[in-house]
């Protein structure tokens, strides 16, 4: 080796030892200049923190509808299974014959008894005429009426009639109530629908419930493992998405079952039935038993500031990250986070919304220290380079050389 080449070695040696001296030094008086090549701002908005489920699409409301022998004979069904129906579409009606016949039983019993009524009273009124007869009957002074056996006969003989017209008149009452009742029944012989939907089964058999009929309005429900289950609650807020769709529907967890589906077991985990509500404003117009995929909404920050999270350092103090200031230095500011959906965190405290932050920290950064950004011409406009003096652009780009 020459004594050209020993020299050059030796001062590219001295110039690394120098500068590696320099970089470690705590209380150097030195400006280091930073090359800063990504940064971000602080930005407000929503953090969802979701847990993932699947679930079918099933009919919101299923009614049964019952054949009752005593509101009459049986005559008919008006549909057939898989109609559609409205609310008040007839589904099955019953026969008036045998209701007209009673109703006409009820009118000759109580015809009856008002005729009965009717004689007692009769009789009542013959009795207290003989009543009156015999207590005017002209009777020595200070002598009993020979008659008073016969009047006290006579007014005990009353008052048990009287019984009778009472017990009567209940009677009466009882087959009005029947006769009203049948009435009533002639006026509903036909069972209507009380939903818009679609009938679901017929029983020709007349096994109840005879009828039965699927609302048009669904609802999803699913099943949850025995994890899921803790993470869940009633109310949550839920986005469904059917299956091979981007449509995104609101929903919210109606119910969930706290037994499991099926007999627990000591070696099986246990599932749980869950519900949900599809928002009212929301139509899917997917058929009943359609998969879907659900969303739960498990937390929520409303309006919270947020950083990325390769954004943020971790140290024996805490958390921080460091911020770009306006005098072309760089900040570091410790910060308070919270929930980390994804790769985007919560920021409670320590910075602001629309601050700058560094993506990266570049080694040996340090706070306070000065910082440059690498020129990127495609994003220079011509009106932006026209508003800057010729002075200015010159000192711009001599700090920036002179800087690296």
């Amino acid at each position: 080796m020459t004594w050209k080449a020993r020299l050059l070695a030796g001062a590219v040696v001295l110039f690394l030892a120098c500068n590696i001296t320099l970089l470690f030094l705590k209380n150097d008086k030195i400006n280091r200049t930073y090359h800063v090549d990504e940064w971000t701002s602080v930005k407000k908005q929503d953090l969802l923190e979701t847990m993932p489920a699947r679930g079918v699409l099933a009919p919101k409301e299923e009614q049964h509808f019952y054949y009752e022998n005593s509101t009459g004979t049986f005559k008919g069904f008006l549909v057939e299974k898989g109609d559609e129906v409205q609310q008040g579409t007839g589904l099955f009606e019953y026969s008036p014959d045998d209701i007209t016949l009673t109703k006409e039983e009820f009118q000759i019993e109580k015809e009856t008894l008002e005729n009965e009524q009717e004689n007692l009273e009769s009789h009542i009124s013959d009795l207290e005429g003989m009543q009156r007869t015999l207590s005017s009957a002209i009777v020595e002074e200070d002598q009993p009426n020979p008659n008073e056996y016969m009047i006290q006969t006579i007014e005990r003989d009353i008052y048990e009639k009287e019984l009778q017209i009472s017990r009567i008149d209940t009677e009466i009452e009882k087959y009005e109530d029947l006769i009203e009742a049948a009435d009533e029944s002639l006026l509903n012989l036909t069972v209507a629908s009380e939903i818009d939907g679609t009938v679901k089964s017929i029983k020709h058999d007349l096994t109840n419930p005879v009828v039965t009929v699927i609302s048009n309005e669904q609802k999803v429900t699913g099943i949850f493992s025995e994890q899921e289950i803790k993470k869940a609650a009633e109310g949550m807020k839920v986005f469904i998405t059917p299956e091979g769709s981007n449509k995104k529907i609101n929903g919210t967890i109606e119910k969930i079952l706290n037994h499991p589906t099926s007999e627990p077991h000591a070696e099986a985990e246990s599932r749980y039935e869950f519900s949900i509500a599809i928002d009212e404003s929301n139509r899917l117009g997917s058929f009943h038993g359609e998969h879907v995929d659900v969303r739960i909404v498990t937390n929520e920050v409303i309006d919270t500031l947020t950083v990325p999270a390769e954004a943020v350092k971790k140290a024996n103090k805490g958390k921080y990250t460091y911020v770009i200031q306006t005098n072309g230095r760089v900040e570091r500011k410790k910060i308070e986070t919270g929930i980390k959906v994804n790769q985007t965190l919560e920021v409670k405290e320590g910075v602001e919304n629309g601050e700058f932050i560094l993506l990266e920290r570049p080694p040996f950064l340090k706070t306070g220290f000065p910082f440059i950004t690498s020129m990127e011409p495609k994003k220079l406009k011509k009106k932006d380079l026209k508003e800057l003096r010729k002075k200015d652009m010159l000192k711009y780009a001599a700090r920036g050389l002179l800087s690296r």
